[in-house]
């Protein structure tokens, strides 16, 4: 009979050879979902469609200004709805508002903000032998941005893919070289149709990646109730100003805490309580399993950290930031590096 150790060695060589994924191992304690090998200080990827019509995206820069993160990479990725009767949104559009963002955070003083980089640009499409091994795909700077920051991660301590929109990249990712798939745990919010468009690309991520998933079959409208005024505290520079805007506007309520579940978590996981099979291939989170408190404490506390928001020039960015009273900060983890590599939007 074989041992436990090699048992384990062997179902990490299938991994490696693409034949199938293991499910993120997890446990709980008593107030708190808790991932194997999953924390602050792993390596870390954003990769979104679109950047102002949620707030994660300021929250995890700001924690890389903090210097509590280490964010490798920001990828845009071709919004896929409809793409089947032709793409509903372009490209130029993506990348346009991934400039405005990162324009606001930068005069607002955020530092260590890797560039935007170009992800996948077109659905993948399944081959009509079914075989994932035989899709067509295209490389980005994206995809290999990831795979290259794959390579330097391990199992013990895996790079983190967050992903708010469609798998296209990340799936693209996996097909250029397989054997990452043990060195990465994707997350991605469900959010009916929209986020999973590229089909294919949601199930070989699916069926070959480590997956996490949030929000199968709910959203935040149906677990917690959205406060625009408490946006009011937040300090006065031009990302806070947005934020602001966002929270008040008929978006915000429909996407509150937007794609950052997962990376919400990843901070404080006290943010997610327990996780359920998804069909034997992921994990997901049940309706109930979500702290949106615990996730509301922790988003403003790392937007009104006054470490997060460096010297500009520009009193705009700083004003009444550091008079701010009963101002929470989060402990300091890994220091930040810039490796989002090249590529950068042209």
């Amino acid at each position: 009979m074989p041992t436990p150790t090699r048992l384990f060695s062997f179902l990490m060589l299938l991994l490696s050879r693409g034949v199938f994924a293991l499910p993120p191992a997890y446990h709980v304690e008593k107030d708190r979902l808790v991932l194997e090998n999953v924390s602050a200080q792993n390596p870390m990827i954003y990769d979104n469609d679109f950047w102002t019509d949620v707030p994660d995206a300021a929250y995890l820069w700001a924690k890389a200004s903090a210097s509590q993160c280490s964010l490798r990479g920001n990828i845009v990725t071709r919004c896929t709805f409809g793409w089947e009767n032709g793409y509903v949104h372009t490209m130029q559009q993506q990348i346009a508002e991934s400039r405005k963002l990162l324009a606001l955070a930068k005069e607002s003083g955020l530092q260590n903000i890797p560039e935007p980089i170009p992800g996948a640009q077109e659905a993948l499409r399944r081959p009509a032998s079914g075989k994932i091994e035989e899709t067509r795909f295209t490389r980005t700077p994206g995809s290999d941005l990831i795979v290259a920051e794959a390579k330097k991660a391990s199992p013990q301590r895996p790079l983190l893919v967050y992903v708010g929109g469609s798998c296209t990249t990340v799936a693209s990712a996996y097909l250029t070289d397989p054997a990452i798939a043990e060195r990465m745990i994707v997350f991605q919010v469900d959010g009916g149709s929209y986020n999973g468009s590229d089909g294919w690309a949601w199930e070989i991520t699916m069926r070959r990646c480590r997956f996490a998933n949030w929000a199968r079959g709910y959203f935040w409208d149906k677990i917690g109730v959205w406060k625009p005024d408490r946006f009011k505290e937040l300090p006065r520079n031009p990302l806070c100003d947005w934020l602001r805007e966002y929270a008040s506007s008929g978006l915000g309520q429909a996407n509150q805490w937007g794609d950052g579940a997962w990376i919400y978590y990843t901070f404080d996981p006290r943010c997610l309580t327990t996780a359920a099979d998804y069909d034997a291939i992921a994990i997901t989170i049940p309706r109930e399993a979500t702290n949106v408190k615990r996730i509301e404490h922790e988003f403003f506390a790392a937007l009104q950290n006054p470490v997060a928001y460096h010297e500009t020039g520009s009193l705009y960015a700083t004003e009444n930031l550091f008079s701010r009273k009963n101002v929470v900060t989060s402990a300091s983890a890994n220091s930040t590096e810039d490796r989002s590599g090249g590529g950068e939007i042209p």
